[in-house]
């Protein structure tokens, strides 16, 4: 311990419990006494952004510093916020997933989906259409309520006949998955992908 001849006002660098420092405080050190607990009289390094200095065995290092950010894990992409100083933890990365079906290489988040899984997933997300909006959209096409009706008649299935007529005349709403949008895809001989381009046009009216 330094041994004062006199009182004198100083100042000294502080830092936590984890010796990340705190700043910097003006403290009269009175003769006899010790200086003040958790700081030191060496004057902290300057950091940039993303470092701050740590006192390790007495004196100052600098470390990262990425408390506040929000980091992601790699394992199951559940996101916590860093609040210790250092490297970020293995496990972890800042780079955020672009989808629930990411999987990370070990650089990067990757989809592995097939084209068709991916197809198949995204129909499952459309919203249903109204009735008004389905209807309304197959007119703008150029096809006519009677017109469809009298496509579906020509099904051979009667289950498949019963089941999409059904469907078409007294859906309140329209479901893009439905068995009766096949069908009625297939009648009209339209495409998947002319079925979500329509789907698209219609959530819009």
């Amino acid at each position: 311990m330094i041994n004062l001849e006199e009182d004198k006002v100083i100042t000294a660098y502080s830092f936590d419990m984890t010796y990340v420092y705190c700043g910097s405080f003006q403290y009269h050190w009175a003769k006899g006494t010790g200086l003040a607990a958790n700081s030191t009289l060496i004057t902290p390094p300057e950091t940039s952004a993303g470092f701050t200095p740590v006192f390790v065995d007495g004196d100052w290092e600098i470390q990262q510093d990425h408390r506040g950010k929000v980091v992601y894990s790699t394992t199951d992409q559940s996101e916590i916020k860093v609040d210790y100083v250092g490297e970020i933890k293995e496990g972890f990365t800042e780079s955020k997933p672009v989808s629930i079906f990411d999987t990370w290489s070990g650089t990067d988040w990757i989809d592995t989906r097939s084209e068709e899984e991916k197809l198949a997933y995204k129909r499952s997300q459309y919203p249903k259409l109204k009735r008004y909006q389905f209807m309304r959209g197959l007119l703008e096409m150029g096809f006519k309520s009677s017109d469809i009706e009298a496509q579906i008649m020509l099904i051979e299935d009667e289950y498949t006949r019963e089941l999409t007529m059904l469907g078409f005349k007294d859906a309140g709403y329209f479901d893009r998955n439905d068995p009766s949008i096949g069908a009625m895809r297939d009648m009209l001989d339209k495409t998947d992908l002319d079925i979500d381009e329509f789907w698209e046009y219609a959530l819009r009216l």
